[in-house]
């Protein structure tokens, strides 16, 4: 019995993630998995710790209250 699915073969290599966080303009940001930037930080370190908090809140928010972090949705003014 193979334990890999229908056309899976031994020899791939799982995905390439790039890094979740970025400098831009001496500020660092971190990517959610939507693709929306979050920042500034002053740090590297500061988005890394940032980051759990932002996963603390999206596990808590409303689904409509995470609508913002999705690219593309318009908002009105």
């Amino acid at each position: 019995m193979s334990l890999l699915r229908q056309d899976e073969n031994s020899e791939r290599h799982p995905p390439i993630r790039s890094d979740r966080y970025f400098k831009l303009h001496n500020f660092w940001f971190f990517a959610t998995r939507e693709g929306a930037a979050v920042g500034p930080f002053d740090s590297k370190e500061g988005a890394v710790n940032a980051v759990v908090d932002f996963i603390e809140f999206a596990k808590k928010a409303p689904a409509e209250t995470l609508e913002f972090f999705v690219p593309d949705i318009k908002y009105a003014v």
